[in-house]
């Protein structure tokens, strides 16, 4: 099995930085199967307790001329999950979509589908998030598309241990935060909430055919805010780079 291995660290930015928070950054679990890559995203997170809000100003490209990997059929060609037939799973190896965590929470069936609970906001425009018959399979994601959870309080969206990922590559270290020394980043999340799931054509292609860059929300379990942040993926020649949260943002507001 091929997975993505190297990182790199572009830069780091801590503009506005606060105590306990939730987000450390994306976790990717990267794996080959058979002909396609698959790309679970994770929302890195400190506590078992944090959950999952929304992502927003989201922007995901490939360099593959034909664009992400999607299954043929009126519920799978889009990137909502296709939720009511069952079928969003994370061995899905012919399907890429959106999701606000797992339905029921974790594994259902032996599988993790897709929740429910999931929406996409108004950047998904066009036939992207909701087909029609005659409309093409969704390859690209619109600029600064986004996806929320309907409930909150679901427990679809809450964070799942990351023990024994396959293939995982972490973000780059970033500012700690609060006043707290050191720094922090995604290989110290020990938890988190499924996110997207991206196939691309090839075998470990993601180094080099994938580009992500999205702002995310996450609920604090144990302060009960809400913790604001951004984090990008950037292709590199053979392997995953990753940009340490550059222009890296945190802000506290009530939900």
């Amino acid at each position: 099995m091929k997975t993505a291995a190297a990182i790199a660290i572009v830069g780091t930015a801590s503009l506005v930085a606060s105590a306990d928070a939730g987000f450390l950054g994306f976790v990717a679990s990267v794996r080959t199967v058979g002909a396609n890559t698959v790309i679970d995203i994770f929302a890195g997170v400190e506590n078992a307790s944090d959950k999952f809000l929304n992502v927003y100003n989201a922007n995901i490209s490939t360099s593959l001329a034909g664009g992400f990997v999607q299954k043929a059929g009126l519920a799978t060609k889009t990137w909502k999950p296709d939720t009511a037939g069952f079928t969003s799973t994370r061995n899905t190896s012919d399907d890429s979509f959106m999701t606000a965590g797992t339905f029921s929470g974790g594994s259902y069936g032996g599988e993790f589908y897709a929740s429910s609970n999931t929406n996409g906001d108004p950047n998904f425009t066009g036939s992207s998030w909701n087909a029609t018959p005659a409309s093409p399979a969704a390859t690209t994601v619109p600029a600064n598309a986004g996806w929320y959870t309907g409930d909150p309080t679901s427990v679809d969206n809450r964070a799942e241990s990351l023990a024994g990922m396959i293939g995982r590559v972490n973000s780059g270290s970033t500012a700690a935060s609060g006043n707290t020394a050191g720094s922090v980043g995604s290989a110290n999340a020990n938890f988190g909430i499924w996110c997207a799931h991206i196939v691309v054509a090839g075998n470990g292609t993601m180094g080099t055919n994938l580009l992500w860059s999205a702002s995310i929300s996450i609920k604090d379990g144990v302060t009960g805010a809400t913790d604001q942040r951004i984090s990008s993926f950037v292709p590199a020649p053979g392997a995953l780079a990753l940009v340490g949260l550059a222009g890296f943002a945190s802000r506290r507001r009530r939900a």
